[in-house]
């Protein structure tokens, strides 16, 4: 693109656009953009700072705290593969095939349980590490009858059974020894079911969705700060733009010609 000289402007009869006035228009939207972005980064900012005070004070109601590392000392991988071995009758491949599978570990080779030991829940990271590696572990001790291991889902039908057979016991007119077995049994298997699957996976999801809560806060706290970053460069370069515009040499070049032509008469 040419650029006219200032002596010969004169002659001409067009709009002319000076480097200066694109200078100052991209500055002006610079200066706009940036500010927009400062007004974005205090929103996520602010979201930021709602998520992290609203899971703290919610997980502090829960008084939960981790336990000490002297009581993680006492659990460890030897201590739980005896308990399982023997919930397992003994079948040291069921163990190891049960832990994969859960993706178990004991509480003294859990490094966020040691990193949190004595410390009350307050952050989203700890309730992670609850749900994960301290209710996940004790439930999934627990879940384990007659060496199968089930779940809250999996387990109905087994208590459901147990409930026919106490049924059918009396109705067989079975000895009060037999049907009391029979109805321990059921209960056991009831209260498996109910106070320790049930509420361990309520417990569980509702720290995970702490969690998952705390994780949206962070991410937008991490994009605030690039807002910020990106409207303070932006910034910069407007206040560039207004610089170079009054004090360039070549602040008075045209850069642009809009010619006005004579209409054409019919």
């Amino acid at each position: 693109m040419s650029v006219l000289p200032i002596e010969d402007r004169s002659t001409w009869e067009d709009n002319i656009m000076k480097r200066r006035t694109l200078d100052i228009a991209f500055s002006v939207g610079g200066v706009i953009i940036s500010i927009l972005l400062v007004v974005v980064g205090l929103i996520l900012t602010d979201q930021k700072d709602f998520a992290q005070t609203y899971v703290a004070s919610q997980l502090g109601e829960q008084e939960i705290t981790f336990p000490t590392k002297e009581a993680l000392a006492e659990n460890t991988d030897e201590a739980l593969n005896e308990e399982l071995l023997e919930k397992f009758g003994g079948d040291q491949s069921k163990v190891d095939a049960f832990l994969e599978d859960k993706n178990l570990t004991s509480e003294a080779s859990s490094e966020c349980l040691n990193k949190y030991a004595g410390q009350k829940m307050v952050t989203g990271k700890q309730a992670e590490c609850y749900a994960e590696h301290f209710i996940k572990l004790h439930a999934a001790e627990s879940s384990i009858v007659d060496g199968v291991a089930y779940s809250y889902a999996t387990i109905g039908p087994i208590v459901t059974e147990a409930r026919n057979a106490v049924t059918a016991a009396k109705e067989a007119g079975a000895p009060q020894d037999e049907i009391d077995e029979l109805q321990a049994k059921a209960d056991t298997l009831q209260r498996l079911r109910v106070d320790t699957l049930l509420r361990a996976d309520t417990l569980r999801g509702l720290l995970l969705t702490s969690y998952g809560f705390s994780v949206f806060g962070e991410r937008a706290g991490q994009a605030a700060t690039v807002a910020y970053i990106a409207a303070a460069v932006l910034f910069l370069l407007s206040i560039a733009g207004f610089v170079h515009a009054f004090t360039s040499k070549k602040a008075d070049d045209v850069i642009l010609v809009a010619e006005h032509k004579e209409p054409v008469p019919v």
